[in-house]
This record gives C-alpha cells, structure tokens and sequence, in this order.
C-alpha cells in the first residue's frame, strides 16, 4: 500500500500524461521500470563537476554505459541527458554564486536535462521552479534527481513550451546547452527567447564555445574539472570543450 502511494505521489508530481492505453497501474509499473533502468545504468555522484552541492544520478567511468555502443543503451536514443553538459554545469554554478537572480522568482528551466539548473534554483530561494523536457523519460529523470536532493517543489512538465509561445508564468528564464543540440526545437527556440526578453524576462544560457558575443554579453567563464574527450557514446563537441560560458541577454535583437 505504502509503496503504491509513492507510485502516486511520484506520477501526480510530474505533469507527463498517462498513455491512454494503460490503466493506472500498468502505468505505474511501466514507469517504475524506467526508473530502475536509470538507477542501474547511472552512478549517484556529486564529484568531478562544477557543482559538488548537487547529487545527481549521472552516467560516470564506473557505469556501464561509459564505454557502451549507442545501440547498446537500454533507452530509447542515446541518454544525453544522464550526462552533466559543460553549458548546464556553468549555469548551474553561476545560480549556486549569483542567488539573487533567483531569489523570489518564478524560474523555468528550459531544456533542463539533468536538472541540475532547476535543482539550484530552488536551493537558492526561487519562488517557484518549474524544469521543462518534452520527453516525458527525461522529465521521469529530472524529478529523480529533484528528489535526491529533498526538493520535492520542483515541477516538472514536458509541455512543449517554445512552441506555446507561453513565457508570463515565468521571470527568470535558465537555458543550458540546447543550442548544441540537434534537436528540430532549437529553431524555435531563439525567436521565443527574443518574445521572452521582449516581455522584461531575465533570460541566461549555460553554452560552451558558441559564438553568441553580438548577441548577448559573456557574464563568466568556468574551467571544467574533467575532460569528456574519451566518452565514446557522447560524440558531442560540448563534452571536449575546457571550459563553458554562461551568458545573459540584455536586450532583443
């Protein structure tokens, strides 16, 4: 009975719909198995990263999926998101330095990955924080993380919000790494956060190595503790930068 209470309270805290085909508890059940995938394919670790106050169930040396093939992964695509991003590591250590950009605000974490950024906003004073994915395993994974970290305030929705056009719940907007991502949303992402600052948003992106000078003024720079050349299944250009930027957009362009 206990253990399908936390089920509940699990599932009802995460704003992911119910797959119309299942009832309750096979959908329960099919959640909770994701959660033990991630748990055994992830190491709980807040060491070699930017921000030791965080736990974070992330994929390390010492996971199995360190060294594995992207074919070989038990998740549906490659799992990005259990890997701590140079960009969201800058970001989430800027939060962590600067609380007062936080403090007393309504935050959304776009594209929040880990959720490292949502989880130091709310350890900062934030108001409200919500952490946005539209994939409904990565809002599972956030709010895991959330939760290892006995921040059970933390909302968690896989709305699409850039596609919304949706920006007036929120005063402070955190972005990190999206811009690095191959993903078809990152289109649409600049124009919403032109609409976001056009509005009086406070709007910061974590981002290694981007060109975004004539656009938004670097606030600080950070050097990255461990090197991601040797990750076989990242093959992303962000994971072999030495250090990541974290930048804020003062006016529209």
């Amino acid at each position: 009975m206990l253990y399908s209470f936390i089920l509940i309270s699990l599932a009802v805290s995460i704003s992911f719909q119910q797959d119309p085909s299942l009832d309750t508890n096979a959908w329960l059940e099919k959640y909770d198995k994701y959660r033990k995938v991630i748990e055994e394919n992830t190491e709980i670790t807040n060491e070699d990263n930017l921000t030791p106050e965080i736990r974070l169930h992330l994929i390390t040396p010492k996971s199995r999926l360190w060294n594995a093939k992207t074919q070989d992964s038990p998740f549906k695509d490659s799992p990005f998101f259990a890997f701590y991003w140079a960009g969201g590591q800058g970001l989430t250590r800027y939060v962590l330095d600067h609380p007062e950009i936080v403090r007393g605000q309504r935050v959304l974490d776009l594209g929040s990955g880990c959720g490292a950024t949502a989880i130091a906003a709310a350890r900062c004073g934030a108001k409200s924080v919500t952490a946005n994915d539209i994939d409904p395993l990565k809002c599972l994974y956030i709010d895991m993380n959330a939760r290892l970290n006995f921040l059970f305030e933390v909302n968690v929705t896989e709305e699409n919000i850039i596609r919304t056009n949706t920006y007036s719940e929120w005063d402070v907007i955190l972005v990190g790494d999206i811009l690095s991502r191959k993903y078809p949303e990152v289109k649409y992402l600049l124009p919403w956060i032109r609409l976001a600052r056009r509005a009086e948003k406070q709007v910061y992106i974590g981002q290694p190595k981007q060109s975004l000078q004539s656009l938004m003024p670097n606030v600080f720079e950070y050097q990255l503790l461990e090197s991601y050349d040797n990750l076989p299944m990242s093959n992303h250009d962000p994971f072999a930068q030495p250090s990541t930027q974290v930048w804020r957009l003062l006016r529209t362009y």
